[in-house]
């Protein structure tokens, strides 16, 4: 069986998006960065897709819609 794999986000920049598929894998939802710039001499033409297995895109959006601010204890 293939799998089909769909866009979860685009992202402009390679940190946040390395941020993001590790938070995805961390929740052990598989996904891939499919660069779709010239990021290996500086620019980013066309974004960097963030990728999921298209049985795992519910899941994957509702690991990114949890919100873990309110964690974070304020600086004295």
């Amino acid at each position: 069986m293939t799998t089909s794999w769909v866009t979860l986000t685009v992202f402009d920049a390679l940190p946040q998006a390395e941020i993001v598929r590790g938070r995805l894998l961390a929740e052990e939802v598989p996904c891939v960065l499919v660069d779709r710039s010239l990021l290996q001499i500086g620019i980013v033409a066309d974004g960097i897709e963030l990728q999921v297995a298209e049985r795992d895109l519910e899941r994957a959006q509702a690991v990114l819609a949890q919100d873990f601010s309110g964690d974070l204890e304020p600086e004295s």
